[in-house]
Formats: structure tokens, C-alpha cells, sequence
């Protein structure tokens, strides 16, 4: 029995040595593939931690300062580092879960821009409107402004017609006036001249009355004859007994030219009105009368 014992020992020892050799054999590459997986995988974590929080991260420096991930703590070599793993892990999950926050944030601040942005679009339509209609309503104000300009011109030029005809009329104002002046001087004389000759009248009036006692064959010549108002002027007077009233005869040699009224007499001239009734011919100075 012992014998047979001692081989089977062997055998069994054989075989396990041989199993120890297949399952090294098989273990050792799986041993080798499982480390760089490891390794990839905490340079995988890494990179994702490090871009989560690099340059273009969505963290605020405060939550970067609070994520401190270390790939480092991730290599552990007993079991008891198992806690330190996970509590490195949950650092990085803590990352990914602040920048998932900070996407939902920034998707939250993208719907309130795009809110915004829909809003701003409706308030340029609107605007847009308004433009349009106040573009309508400058090209009106534009056809109004230059019915307008041309009215003020046309209006501009019938008031420098006006100007024109207000200066000719001033002219002819300032004429006038000067004529009404002129007129009134003339009428001043005039009526000087009417007080004159009512006064001359008044005397000849009385004249009149009187008896004419002149003497037959008083003579005298015209000195003056004015044919616009048909009188003359005779060389003597009441010195030589001529009277108001008394009627000479108008002679230029043996020719009886016509007869003259005394109207109004001087010492030594007398005023005589024509008598067209009895005119021969045109009256002149020199020419003779006799009473």
C-alpha cells in the first residue's frame, strides 16, 4: 500500500506542477493585459479630467480648486487602497458631474438667448415695420415738402411782383403827393387870387353903380396881353380919370381892332378885359385905346 501511495503522490504533484505551469502559462499574458488596461484606463480618466477642467473648461475656478483630482491616486497595490480608488474616482465623477451642471446651466442660459434672440427677431420685424412705414411716410413728407417749396417759390415770386408793384405804386404815391402839394400851393394862390379879385370885384361892383365920368378922348396904349385869359394891361390910370366899368376902343392906327372893360385901376395902370364880342383881330402891346 505504501508502495503504491508513493507513486500516487508523485503523480499528484506531477500533475499539479503541471497545472501550476498551464495556469502561469494562460495567467501570465492575462496578467500583462489587465496592467495596460489599468494604465490606459488612468490615462483615459486623466485626459477626461484634465479636459473637464483645462482652458476651455465650463468650471469656475472655485469648482476646479474643489475637484482636486489626482491620476496618481488611482495606482494602488493592496486591497486596503481600494478606499483611496474610489474616493479618487468620485473626485472625478464630482468634475463630470459640475461641468455637467455647467452644461445644463449654459444650455439653460442657450434656451434664455434664444428666447432673447426670438424676441430681438419680433422686435426687428417690428422695427423693420416701422421703418417701412416711416420710409412711407418720408417719401410723403418729401412729395409735401417739395409741393411746399414750390408753392413758397411761387408765392416768393408774386410777392417780389408785389414788391415791384408796391415801389412803382410808392413812386407814384410820392409823385402824387408832391402834385397834391404842387395843387395846394395852387390852390392857396388861388384862393388868394380869388380873395384879390373878390375884392376887386366887390370895387368894380360898386364901380358899376357909379356914374362914368371919364373924359371923351382919354388915350393909352397896351403895355401887356395875355391871350390865354383874354385881359391886358393899359399905361394909364385913375391919375388920368380912367374908371372901373368904362368901355375903350382897341385901335392900331385907323383900324378899330376891338373893344376892352376896365376891371381894376391904378394910379397909373389899369387892368382891362377883352371884349370877344367886338375882337377884330389878335390884341397886342403898343396897340392904342380910346375912350
Amino acid at each position: 500500500m505504501a508502495k503504491l501511495l508513493k507513486p500516487l503522490v508523485v503523480i499528484v504533484l506531477l500533475v499539479s506542477i503541471v497545472a501550476l505551469v498551464i495556469q502561469a502559462a494562460v495567467l501570465f499574458p492575462k496578467r500583462t493585459l489587465i496592467k495596460e488596461r489599468t494604465q490606459k484606463l488612468e490615462s483615459g480618466v486623466d485626459r477626461i479630467v484634465g479636459t473637464l477642467k483645462g482652458q476651455q473648461s465650463l468650471l469656475s475656478e472655485e469648482a476646479k480648486g474643489a475637484a482636486r483630482f489626482s491620476a496618481a491616486s488611482l495606482k494602488i497595490g493592496t486591497k486596503e487602497d481600494l478606499p483611496r480608488l474610489d474616493s479618487e474616482l468620485n473626485k472625478a465623477l464630482q468634475v463630470a458631474n459640475a461641468v455637467l451642471q455647467g452644461w445644463n446651466d449654459t444650455q439653460t442660459d442657450l434656451e434664455n438667448t434664444r428666447q432673447d434672440l426670438e424676441n430681438t427677431r419680433a422686435e426687428l420685424e417690428n422695427t423693420k415695420a416701422q421703418l417701412e412705414d416711416a420710409r412711407t411716410q418720408i417719401v410723403q413728407l418729401n412729395e409735401t415738402i417739395r409741393g411746399k417749396d414750390q408753392e413758397l417759390e411761387e408765392k416768393s415770386n408774386l410777392i417780389a411782383g408785389l414788391e415791384d408793384e408796391k415801389a412803382t405804386l410808392t413812386a407814384q404815391v410820392a409823385d402824387l403827393t408832391a402834385q397834391v402839394a404842387s395843387m395846394q400851393d395852387q390852390i392857396a394862390q388861388l384862393e388868394e387870387d380869388k380873395s384879390v379879385l373878390e375884392t376887386q370885384l366887390e370895387k368894380c361892383d360898386k364901380e358899376l353903380h357909379k356914374e362914368i365920368t371919364m373924359k371923351p378922348g382919354t388915350t393909352g396904349k397896351i403895355v401887356y396881353a395875355n391871350k390865354e385869359w383874354n385881359f391886358v394891361v393899359i399905361d394909364i390910370g385913375s391919375n388920368e380919370g380912367v374908371q372901373a366899368t368904362a368901355e375903350m376902343i382897341i385901335h392900331r392906327d385907323d383900324n378899330m381892332i376891338g373893344k376892352i372893360r376896365i376891371s381894376a385901376v391904378r394910379d397909373n395902370v389899369s387892368i382891362a378885359e377883352v371884349m370877344t364880342d367886338y375882337q377884330k383881330d389878335t390884341v397886342k402891346e403898343g396897340d392904342d385905346v380910346l375912350f
